[in-house]
């Protein structure tokens, strides 16, 4: 096993972990405690070791076909997300299942990366329950400054104008379109939008819109297979 440099482990979430089991709710207090000699090094040393002797799952963010942009690690507060008992850890929402405030979610501990926010319906959680020691209790908290991206599909006759009225439709549920796609084949059209929605309320609006518009005879989002 490759021994993380000092640089990598401060602000993990590894070490955010360990120093939540040591009784600590913020990281500043837990490294004057340390410094002053308080909380044995050692024992902190070992702590951590144990925690990284686990290998990461190989697909652990296996992104699907056309997966949503993303990713990148920031405060869970700016994402509306609360990890119990510890503060200033960063957070990232995962991209083969693209949670949204509203959603079930579980949090996993990922090495060097923070905590990767999943749906708890995620087809990768059932491979990560491997290792439970890393998952932590996370929740919404409604605090979000961030918008949320998800994938939409919409499936419909082909006919004039039919995109011109999809994107209609999102832009009157102040959905912004990020990415398209999609074919048409015997008369039948499939797209695929990427958006940025608030909320799964939100959310649930904007696929009850898309689904009375002309044509359409499906909206749904994609999740994992």
């Amino acid at each position: 096993m490759r021994r993380p440099t000092y640089k990598k482990l401060v602000g993990s979430a590894v070490l955010a972990q360990v120093i939540r089991e040591t009784g600590f709710k913020k990281a500043e207090d837990f490294y004057v405690a340390l410094g002053s000699g308080k909380v044995p090094v050692g024992q902190i040393v070992n702590k951590v070791l144990n925690r990284l002797k686990t290998e990461e799952v190989a697909q652990e963010e296996a992104v699907p076909l056309k997966a949503p942009k993303g990713g990148r690690a920031i405060a869970g507060g700016d994402l509306g997300i609360r990890v119990k008992g510890v503060e200033d850890v960063l957070v990232r929402l995962a991209k083969c299942c693209t949670p949204v405030p509203g959603d079930e979610i579980v949090g996993y501990i990922s090495m060097g990366k923070g905590i990767t926010i999943h749906r708890a319906d995620c087809s990768n959680v059932k491979a990560l329950r491997r290792n439970p020691e890393r998952f932590t209790p996370v929740d919404w908290d409604g605090g979000a400054t961030h918008s949320f991206l998800v994938q939409i599909a919409v499936d419909s006759w082909d006919r004039p104008r039919l995109l011109e009225d999809v994107a209609r439709t999102f832009a009157e549920h102040a959905a912004n379109i990020v990415e398209y796609g999609g074919h048409v084949e015997d008369q039948l059209a499939k797209n695929w939008y990427t958006v940025e929605v608030g909320d799964v309320k939100a959310l649930r609006g904007l696929l009850t819109a898309l689904r009375n518009v002309d044509a359409v005879f499906d909206a749904y989002r994609v999740t994992p297979s």
